[in-house]
C-alpha cells in the first residue's frame, strides 16, 4: 500500500465553512491525515454562488496561514487549494470569472449537486463545464441517487470526459448495503479517477482513508490503486490529462 496518497477533497481550512472552526482544529486534523499516511492534500471548502462567509482573496490569504503552520508540523505535507462548488445556475461564469478555485490552480474543478438531482441535470451541468473547457470532477459521486445502479450513465460520463471522486471509506461497510456494493463495483471496474475524505472534523467525518485504502490494495489492482492515489492525482495538480 502506497502511504504517500494525496486526498483531493475535505473542508480542513479553518473558519471558512462547516469544516474546521480554526487553526488549532485544522492542525488537529491535518495531524490524524498525517499518521494516517497522507502526505498531499487538496483543501476544498464549499463555493455556494452568493452565500459564502468569505471572499475569494480572503481564502487564499487564509490558505497561506494553514500552510505556513502546517509547516511547522508536518515539513513533509503538501497543501494546495481549491473550492468544492456547488453547481447552480451562473456558478461556470464564476469559474471564468476567477470567482471559485479551481484545483491548485488548474482546469480541474470539483462539482457537487445536491443528492436529488436527476441525470439530465448532471448530464447539463458537465456539458457546460466541459464547452467553457474545464476538467470537471463529479465529488462523492456514489451519493447521487440517479447514478448508483446506473452503470451506463457512468460509462456516459466518462465518454464526455468527465471525472469522478469517491469518499474512499464509502467501501467499507456490509456486503448486503447496496450502496457498498455499488461502490465496490465502480472501483473494481476502475471508473474512480480520485479518492478522498470529504473530511469535516475530528468526531463524525475526521480525514480517514487508511482502513479503505488497505481494504483496496487487498482487493483491487495494485497498479490502478497506485494511480488513483499518487499517479491521478499528481497528474491533476500538474493540470495534465490523465492517461
Amino acid at each position: 500500500m502506497n502511504l504517500n496518497y494525496m486526498d483531493i477533497h475535505c473542508h480542513i481550512l479553518p473558519g471558512v465553512d462547516d469544516g474546521a472552526k480554526n487553526m488549532e482544529q485544522s492542525i488537529e486534523m491535518l495531524s490524524v491525515a498525517y499518521d494516517e499516511g497522507c502526505r498531499r492534500i487538496v483543501l476544498t471548502p464549499h463555493y455556494e454562488r452568493g452565500r459564502n462567509s468569505y471572499e475569494p482573496e480572503r481564502l487564499d490569504d487564509i490558505f497561506l496561514e494553514l500552510k505556513r503552520e502546517a509547516k511547522k508540523h508536518f515539513p513533509e505535507m503538501e497543501l494546495y487549494l481549491g473550492n468544492e462548488l456547488l453547481y447552480e445556475d451562473g456558478v461556470v461564469e464564476d469559474v471564468r470569472n476567477g470567482l471559485v478555485h479551481t484545483m491548485a490552480g488548474t482546469k480541474y474543478v470539483l462539482v457537487e449537486f445536491n443528492i436529488q438531482i436527476s441525470y439530465q441535470g448532471i448530464y447539463k451541468a458537465m456539458k457546460e463545464l466541459t464547452q467553457a473547457r474545464f476538467r470537471p470532477i463529479i465529488a462523492h459521486v456514489e451519493r447521487y441517487h440517479c447514478l448508483v445502479g446506473r452503470m451506463e450513465r457512468i460509462d456516459e460520463l466518462e465518454e464526455m470526459g468527465i471525472y469522478l471522486q469517491m469518499n474512499a471509506e464509502s467501501v467499507l461497510g456490509s456486503f448486503f448495503d447496496e450502496n457498498v456494493r455499488w461502490c465496490r463495483k465502480l472501483m473494481k471496474e476502475e471508473k474512480i479517477s480520485f479518492l478522498g475524505t470529504d473530511a469535516h472534523n475530528l468526531e463524525n467525518r475526521a480525514p480517514n482513508m487508511r482502513e479503505a485504502l488497505e481494504w483496496m490494495y487487498r482487493k483491487l489492482d495494485n497498479a490502478y490503486m497506485d494511480a488513483v492515489t499518487v499517479e491521478y492525482p499528481q497528474m491533476m495538480v500538474e493540470n495534465r490529462y490523465l492517461d
